[in-house]
Protein backbone atom coordinates (compact mmCIF):
# COMPACT_ATOMS: atom_id res chain seq x y z
CA UNK A 1 0.00 0.00 0.00
CA UNK A 2 1.47 3.65 -1.17
CA UNK A 3 1.48 5.95 0.94
CA UNK A 4 -0.10 9.90 0.58
CA UNK A 5 2.84 12.20 0.05
CA UNK A 6 3.27 14.85 3.01
CA UNK A 7 3.01 17.25 0.45
CA UNK A 8 -0.46 16.70 -0.24
CA UNK A 9 -2.80 19.36 -0.05
CA UNK A 10 -5.73 19.79 2.86
CA UNK A 11 -8.54 19.00 0.22
CA UNK A 12 -6.54 15.80 -0.96
CA UNK A 13 -6.09 15.10 2.49
CA UNK A 14 -9.72 15.58 3.60
CA UNK A 15 -10.98 13.40 0.34
CA UNK A 16 -8.52 10.88 1.42
CA UNK A 17 -10.18 10.62 5.12
CA UNK A 18 -13.65 10.98 3.68
CA UNK A 19 -12.91 7.94 1.19
CA UNK A 20 -11.47 5.88 4.24
CA UNK A 21 -14.08 6.24 6.76
CA UNK A 22 -17.03 5.27 3.81
CA UNK A 23 -14.49 2.01 3.44
CA UNK A 24 -14.19 1.47 6.85
CA UNK A 25 -18.08 1.88 7.57
CA UNK A 26 -19.12 -1.33 4.33
CA UNK A 27 -16.63 -3.31 5.67
CA UNK A 28 -18.25 -2.83 9.07
CA UNK A 29 -21.41 -3.41 7.77
CA UNK A 30 -20.12 -6.77 6.08
CA UNK A 31 -18.74 -8.11 9.77
CA UNK A 32 -22.42 -8.18 11.01
CA UNK A 33 -24.65 -7.76 8.41
CA UNK A 34 -25.21 -11.94 7.73
CA UNK A 35 -26.10 -12.35 11.51
CA UNK A 36 -28.38 -8.98 11.35
CA UNK A 37 -30.27 -10.92 8.04
CA UNK A 38 -30.70 -14.19 9.21
CA UNK A 39 -32.58 -12.06 12.13
CA UNK A 40 -34.49 -9.66 10.59
CA UNK A 41 -37.06 -12.35 8.63
CA UNK A 42 -38.98 -12.50 11.70
CA UNK A 43 -42.11 -13.79 9.89
CA UNK A 44 -40.16 -16.34 7.60
CA UNK A 45 -39.21 -18.07 10.12
CA UNK A 46 -42.08 -18.35 11.90
CA UNK A 47 -43.74 -19.58 8.97
CA UNK A 48 -41.28 -22.39 8.80
CA UNK A 49 -40.41 -23.02 12.53
CA UNK A 50 -44.24 -22.25 14.04
CA UNK A 51 -44.08 -23.97 17.18
CA UNK A 52 -40.92 -22.17 18.71
CA UNK A 53 -38.76 -19.13 18.15
CA UNK A 54 -35.60 -20.48 15.86
CA UNK A 55 -33.60 -17.03 16.50
CA UNK A 56 -32.57 -18.22 19.41
CA UNK A 57 -31.01 -21.23 17.89
CA UNK A 58 -29.95 -19.11 14.91
CA UNK A 59 -27.51 -16.45 17.54
CA UNK A 60 -26.61 -19.47 19.50
CA UNK A 61 -25.16 -21.30 17.11
CA UNK A 62 -23.55 -18.26 14.96
CA UNK A 63 -22.02 -16.85 18.19
CA UNK A 64 -20.66 -20.27 18.90
CA UNK A 65 -18.81 -20.90 15.51
CA UNK A 66 -17.74 -17.13 15.69
CA UNK A 67 -16.14 -17.45 19.17
CA UNK A 68 -14.25 -20.70 18.48
CA UNK A 69 -12.62 -19.22 15.37
CA UNK A 70 -11.71 -15.92 17.02
CA UNK A 71 -10.14 -17.82 20.17
CA UNK A 72 -8.02 -19.45 17.17
CA UNK A 73 -6.96 -16.01 15.31
CA UNK A 74 -5.88 -14.38 18.90
CA UNK A 75 -4.28 -17.45 20.26
CA UNK A 76 -2.41 -18.54 17.06
CA UNK A 77 -3.16 -16.19 14.56
CA UNK A 78 -0.14 -14.56 12.63
CA UNK A 79 0.15 -10.90 12.82
CA UNK A 80 1.57 -10.69 9.55
CA UNK A 81 -0.77 -8.16 7.32
CA UNK A 82 0.51 -10.05 4.13
CA UNK A 83 -2.44 -12.79 5.72
CA UNK A 84 -5.15 -10.49 6.37
CA UNK A 85 -6.72 -10.58 2.36
CA UNK A 86 -7.03 -14.32 2.40
CA UNK A 87 -8.61 -14.10 6.04
CA UNK A 88 -11.48 -11.17 5.23
CA UNK A 89 -12.20 -12.32 1.41
CA UNK A 90 -12.86 -16.35 3.10
CA UNK A 91 -15.11 -14.58 5.55
CA UNK A 92 -17.30 -12.49 3.23
CA UNK A 93 -17.13 -15.60 0.86
CA UNK A 94 -18.47 -17.71 3.61
CA UNK A 95 -21.07 -14.99 4.30
CA UNK A 96 -22.39 -14.64 0.81
CA UNK A 97 -22.79 -18.07 0.56
CA UNK A 98 -24.93 -18.29 3.50
CA UNK A 99 -27.27 -15.42 2.05
CA UNK A 100 -27.69 -17.28 -0.60
CA UNK A 101 -28.17 -21.11 0.58
CA UNK A 102 -31.30 -19.77 3.02
CA UNK A 103 -33.85 -19.04 0.55
CA UNK A 104 -32.24 -21.30 -2.41
CA UNK A 105 -32.40 -24.48 -0.17
CA UNK A 106 -36.38 -23.52 0.58
CA UNK A 107 -37.06 -23.29 -3.22
CA UNK A 108 -34.84 -26.97 -3.80
CA UNK A 109 -36.53 -28.70 -0.81
CA UNK A 110 -40.33 -27.58 -1.59
CA UNK A 111 -39.40 -28.86 -5.67
CA UNK A 112 -37.80 -31.30 -4.43
CA UNK A 113 -34.66 -30.67 -7.13
CA UNK A 114 -32.70 -31.23 -3.66
CA UNK A 115 -7.37 -5.16 9.55
CA UNK A 116 -7.55 -2.38 11.78
CA UNK A 117 -4.40 -2.16 13.79
CA UNK A 118 -2.61 0.73 11.45
CA UNK A 119 -5.41 2.79 10.37
CA UNK A 120 -6.01 5.91 12.72
CA UNK A 121 -9.14 6.85 15.39
CA UNK A 122 -11.75 7.97 12.85
CA UNK A 123 -11.49 5.22 10.03
CA UNK A 124 -12.30 2.61 13.65
CA UNK A 125 -14.85 4.74 14.80
CA UNK A 126 -16.39 4.96 11.36
CA UNK A 127 -16.11 0.88 11.22
CA UNK A 128 -17.77 0.82 14.35
CA UNK A 129 -20.72 3.16 12.93
CA UNK A 130 -20.54 0.15 9.77
CA UNK A 131 -20.82 -2.35 12.17
CA UNK A 132 -24.29 -0.17 13.42
CA UNK A 133 -25.46 0.47 10.17
CA UNK A 134 -25.40 -3.61 9.13
CA UNK A 135 -28.48 -3.65 11.35
CA UNK A 136 -30.14 -0.97 9.96
CA UNK A 137 -29.90 -1.98 6.67
CA UNK A 138 -31.06 -5.29 7.33
CA UNK A 139 -34.35 -4.16 8.70
CA UNK A 140 -34.72 -1.46 5.85
CA UNK A 141 -34.15 -4.08 3.23
CA UNK A 142 -36.64 -6.48 5.18
CA UNK A 143 -39.47 -3.16 5.48
CA UNK A 144 -38.87 -2.68 1.91
CA UNK A 145 -39.50 -6.66 0.88
CA UNK A 146 -42.54 -7.04 2.76
CA UNK A 147 -44.01 -3.93 1.39
CA UNK A 148 -43.25 -5.23 -2.47
CA UNK A 149 -44.94 -8.37 -1.90
CA UNK A 150 -48.36 -9.13 -0.78
CA UNK A 151 -49.20 -9.70 2.97
CA UNK A 152 -48.99 -13.79 2.48
CA UNK A 153 -46.22 -13.81 -0.08
CA UNK A 154 -43.69 -14.61 2.47
CA UNK A 155 -41.12 -16.39 1.12
CA UNK A 156 -40.86 -14.47 -1.84
CA UNK A 157 -40.79 -11.36 0.00
CA UNK A 158 -37.91 -13.12 1.86
CA UNK A 159 -36.01 -14.80 -0.81
CA UNK A 160 -35.77 -11.13 -2.21
CA UNK A 161 -34.48 -10.00 0.96
CA UNK A 162 -32.02 -12.82 1.16
CA UNK A 163 -30.65 -12.25 -2.37
CA UNK A 164 -30.42 -8.78 -1.91
CA UNK A 165 -27.99 -9.36 1.42
CA UNK A 166 -26.13 -11.21 -0.85
CA UNK A 167 -25.29 -8.63 -3.01
CA UNK A 168 -24.49 -6.29 -0.29
CA UNK A 169 -21.63 -8.82 0.98
CA UNK A 170 -19.95 -8.64 -2.62
CA UNK A 171 -20.00 -4.45 -2.34
CA UNK A 172 -18.25 -4.79 0.86
CA UNK A 173 -15.65 -7.25 -0.50
CA UNK A 174 -15.04 -4.73 -3.72
CA UNK A 175 -14.52 -1.86 -0.76
CA UNK A 176 -12.22 -3.80 0.95
CA UNK A 177 -10.05 -4.51 -2.11
CA UNK A 178 -10.55 -0.70 -3.32
CA UNK A 179 -8.95 -0.31 1.14
CA UNK A 180 -5.92 -2.33 0.03
CA UNK A 181 -5.31 -0.39 -2.52
CA UNK A 182 -5.90 3.47 -1.02
CA UNK A 183 -2.72 5.43 -0.29
CA UNK A 184 -2.32 5.91 3.44
CA UNK A 185 -1.44 9.29 4.59
CA UNK A 186 1.99 9.74 5.76
CA UNK A 187 1.01 11.34 8.80
CA UNK A 188 -0.60 9.20 11.72
CA UNK A 189 -1.90 10.55 15.00
CA UNK A 190 -1.20 9.39 18.29
CA UNK A 191 -4.37 7.22 17.82
CA UNK A 192 -2.54 5.31 15.47
CA UNK A 193 -0.63 1.81 16.01
CA UNK A 194 3.11 1.95 15.78
CA UNK A 195 5.33 -0.67 15.28
CA UNK A 196 7.97 -1.54 17.75
CA UNK A 197 11.56 0.32 16.93
CA UNK A 198 13.96 -1.95 15.02
CA UNK A 199 15.53 -4.92 17.06
CA UNK A 200 12.65 -4.63 19.38
CA UNK A 201 9.91 -7.77 19.96
CA UNK A 202 6.30 -7.28 19.96
CA UNK A 203 4.52 -6.61 23.20
CA UNK A 204 3.88 -9.77 24.97
CA UNK A 205 0.01 -10.38 24.16
CA UNK A 206 -0.75 -11.98 27.73
CA UNK A 207 1.00 -8.81 29.51
CA UNK A 208 -1.08 -6.81 27.56
CA UNK A 209 -4.37 -8.68 28.35
CA UNK A 210 -3.34 -8.47 32.49
CA UNK A 211 -3.27 -4.06 31.75
CA UNK A 212 -6.46 -4.60 30.16
CA UNK A 213 -8.46 -7.40 31.47
CA UNK A 214 -10.94 -4.91 33.71
CA UNK A 215 -12.11 -2.96 30.41
CA UNK A 216 -12.40 -6.36 28.42
CA UNK A 217 -14.49 -7.67 31.20
CA UNK A 218 -16.88 -5.09 30.70
CA UNK A 219 -17.45 -5.08 26.88
CA UNK A 220 -18.02 -8.54 27.70
CA UNK A 221 -20.84 -7.86 30.15
CA UNK A 222 -21.74 -4.94 27.61
CA UNK A 223 -22.38 -7.21 24.83
CA UNK A 224 -23.90 -10.30 27.23
CA UNK A 225 -26.83 -8.01 27.80
CA UNK A 226 -27.40 -7.20 24.45
CA UNK A 227 -27.44 -10.61 23.49
CA UNK A 228 -29.85 -11.91 26.65
CA UNK A 229 -32.52 -9.60 24.77
CA UNK A 230 -31.77 -9.05 20.91
CA UNK A 231 -32.72 -10.08 18.65
CA UNK A 232 -34.77 -13.08 20.19
CA UNK A 233 -36.72 -11.76 23.23
CA UNK A 234 -37.16 -8.52 21.21
CA UNK A 235 -39.04 -10.69 18.82
CA UNK A 236 -40.97 -12.31 21.42
CA UNK A 237 -42.63 -9.14 22.82
CA UNK A 238 -46.45 -8.59 21.74
CA UNK A 239 -48.09 -5.82 20.90
CA UNK A 240 -50.91 -5.17 23.62
CA UNK A 241 -52.55 -2.52 21.68
CA UNK A 242 -51.96 -3.12 18.13
CA UNK A 243 -53.28 -6.91 17.71
CA UNK A 244 -52.99 -5.83 13.80
CA UNK A 245 -49.55 -5.30 13.81
CA UNK A 246 -48.98 -8.65 15.69
CA UNK A 247 -51.05 -11.04 13.40
CA UNK A 248 -49.81 -9.76 10.22
CA UNK A 249 -45.88 -9.95 11.46
CA UNK A 250 -44.96 -5.94 11.39
CA UNK A 251 -44.66 -5.54 15.45
CA UNK A 252 -41.40 -7.46 15.76
CA UNK A 253 -39.94 -5.97 12.54
CA UNK A 254 -40.93 -2.64 13.97
CA UNK A 255 -38.94 -2.82 16.92
CA UNK A 256 -35.89 -4.76 15.43
CA UNK A 257 -35.71 -1.44 12.96
CA UNK A 258 -36.50 0.89 15.79
CA UNK A 259 -33.36 -1.05 17.47
CA UNK A 260 -31.24 -0.52 14.48
CA UNK A 261 -31.86 3.19 14.10
CA UNK A 262 -31.17 4.27 17.67
CA UNK A 263 -27.94 2.29 18.00
CA UNK A 264 -26.55 4.10 14.93
CA UNK A 265 -28.13 7.32 16.55
CA UNK A 266 -26.00 6.14 19.71
CA UNK A 267 -22.51 5.16 17.61
CA UNK A 268 -22.80 9.03 16.24
CA UNK A 269 -22.84 10.68 20.09
CA UNK A 270 -19.72 8.67 20.58
CA UNK A 271 -17.38 12.15 19.96
CA UNK A 272 -19.47 13.62 23.39
CA UNK A 273 -18.64 11.44 26.23
CA UNK A 274 -20.72 12.95 28.81
CA UNK A 275 -17.86 13.30 31.83
CA UNK A 276 -17.47 9.12 31.03
CA UNK A 277 -13.77 7.72 31.49
CA UNK A 278 -12.56 4.45 31.48
CA UNK A 279 -12.97 4.17 35.38
CA UNK A 280 -16.35 5.45 35.31
CA UNK A 281 -17.83 3.29 32.44
CA UNK A 282 -18.58 0.62 34.52
CA UNK A 283 -21.66 2.35 36.09
CA UNK A 284 -23.83 2.72 32.54
CA UNK A 285 -22.51 -0.79 31.59
CA UNK A 286 -24.01 -1.93 34.87
CA UNK A 287 -26.90 0.02 35.23
CA UNK A 288 -28.32 -1.00 31.91
CA UNK A 289 -28.52 -4.77 32.67
CA UNK A 290 -32.03 -3.23 34.55
CA UNK A 291 -33.08 -3.55 31.42
CA UNK A 292 -33.35 -7.77 31.19
CA UNK A 293 -36.04 -8.04 34.13
CA UNK A 294 -38.15 -4.98 32.35
CA UNK A 295 -37.75 -6.63 28.83
CA UNK A 296 -38.61 -10.35 30.37
CA UNK A 297 -41.82 -8.81 32.27
CA UNK A 298 -43.11 -7.69 29.38
CA UNK A 299 -42.77 -11.11 27.11
CA UNK A 300 -44.17 -12.69 30.39
CA UNK A 301 -46.94 -9.83 30.25
CA UNK A 302 -46.24 -8.63 33.86
CA UNK A 303 -46.80 -5.17 34.70
CA UNK A 304 -45.49 -3.39 31.34
CA UNK A 305 -48.53 -4.59 29.38
CA UNK A 306 -48.48 -1.44 27.43
CA UNK A 307 -46.55 -0.89 23.46
CA UNK A 308 -45.28 2.38 24.79
CA UNK A 309 -43.30 -0.12 27.28
CA UNK A 310 -41.85 -2.25 24.68
CA UNK A 311 -40.63 0.88 22.45
CA UNK A 312 -39.21 2.63 25.40
CA UNK A 313 -37.47 -0.64 26.26
CA UNK A 314 -36.05 -1.41 22.97
CA UNK A 315 -35.00 2.12 22.73
CA UNK A 316 -33.38 2.48 25.75
CA UNK A 317 -31.09 -1.11 24.66
CA UNK A 318 -30.75 0.06 20.97
CA UNK A 319 -28.83 3.62 22.21
CA UNK A 320 -27.06 2.21 24.94
CA UNK A 321 -25.37 -0.56 22.36
CA UNK A 322 -24.48 2.00 20.16
CA UNK A 323 -23.36 4.08 22.68
CA UNK A 324 -22.13 3.10 25.83
CA UNK A 325 -20.78 -0.31 23.18
CA UNK A 326 -18.57 1.76 21.16
CA UNK A 327 -17.44 4.07 23.90
CA UNK A 328 -15.68 0.71 26.17
CA UNK A 329 -14.05 -0.49 23.23
CA UNK A 330 -12.76 2.65 23.00
CA UNK A 331 -11.45 2.86 26.45
CA UNK A 332 -9.60 -0.38 26.16
CA UNK A 333 -7.09 0.87 23.51
CA UNK A 334 -7.14 4.05 26.35
CA UNK A 335 -6.14 1.43 28.63
CA UNK A 336 -2.43 0.55 26.82
CA UNK A 337 0.22 1.88 25.29
CA UNK A 338 -0.12 2.82 21.92
CA UNK A 339 2.27 -0.18 20.47
CA UNK A 340 0.11 -2.64 22.47
CA UNK A 341 -3.80 -1.99 20.69
CA UNK A 342 -2.97 -3.87 17.91
CA UNK A 343 -3.03 -6.70 20.46
CA UNK A 344 -5.88 -5.37 22.76
CA UNK A 345 -8.09 -4.79 19.57
CA UNK A 346 -7.82 -8.52 19.07
CA UNK A 347 -8.44 -9.58 22.40
CA UNK A 348 -11.15 -6.73 22.35
CA UNK A 349 -13.28 -8.91 19.36
CA UNK A 350 -12.51 -12.23 21.63
CA UNK A 351 -14.53 -10.57 24.95
CA UNK A 352 -17.19 -9.17 22.73
CA UNK A 353 -17.75 -12.36 20.83
CA UNK A 354 -18.17 -14.10 24.30
CA UNK A 355 -20.24 -11.30 25.71
CA UNK A 356 -22.54 -12.18 22.80
CA UNK A 357 -22.18 -15.94 23.12
CA UNK A 358 -23.04 -16.41 26.71
CA UNK A 359 -25.73 -13.71 26.24
CA UNK A 360 -27.57 -15.72 23.73
CA UNK A 361 -27.20 -18.89 25.53
CA UNK A 362 -28.91 -17.74 28.73
CA UNK A 363 -31.84 -16.21 26.51
CA UNK A 364 -31.50 -20.23 25.06
CA UNK A 365 -31.98 -21.45 28.74
CA UNK A 366 -34.52 -18.66 29.56
CA UNK A 367 -36.84 -20.00 26.45
CA UNK A 368 -36.43 -23.76 26.87
CA UNK A 369 -37.76 -23.13 30.43
CA UNK A 370 -40.59 -20.42 29.27
CA UNK A 371 -41.69 -22.48 26.86
CA UNK A 372 -41.53 -25.85 28.35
Amino acid sequence: MEVLSRDATSTERSKHRTKLNVLFALIGIGYLFPFSALTQPVDYWTMLFPDFNIEFYITCVFLVANFVALGLVVSLGSTDMSSYPRRIVSGFAGQFLVLVFVPTVYYASVTETGPRRTYPAHALEALQFGVGLSGLIGSTYRVLTKLAFPIDAVVASSALYFYTGAVTICVCVAAYFVLMRLTRQGECDATCYRAPPSGLSEPNRWTMLRKSFRQQLLVMLMYFTTLCLWPPLITEMKSFNCPDLQASGWWPQILLTVFSVVDCVGRLLVPWRCCLTKDSIWKPVFLRMLLIPCIVMTVRQVWFTHDAWSVMFVVLLGLSNGYIGTLTIQFVNESVDSSERAIASSFTGFFLISGLMVGSAVGLVYIHFTHA
